[in-house]
């Protein structure tokens, strides 16, 4: 199962600059804007994968699954 680490997202998306009102809005939006995801990917050094985001998606859009 995998366990998506909002306050983890969060940590990363600031250390590589993004506002704290933005990752806010993630966080209420249940996803993680396109233009973010490798970035963070890389920066948690493989900790954040690419299954937390199709798992972010399904949740914040259940009817287009």
């Amino acid at each position: 199962m995998i366990v998506i680490d909002w306050d983890l997202i969060e940590k990363l998306a600031q250390e590589l600059g993004v506002t704290k009102y933005a990752t806010a809005k993630w966080r209420q939006r249940k996803t993680v804007p396109h233009k973010w995801r490798l970035s963070i990917v890389l920066k948690s050094g493989g900790v954040v994968r690419w299954d937390h985001y199709r798992r972010m998606d399904r949740s914040a859009r259940p009817n287009l699954n």
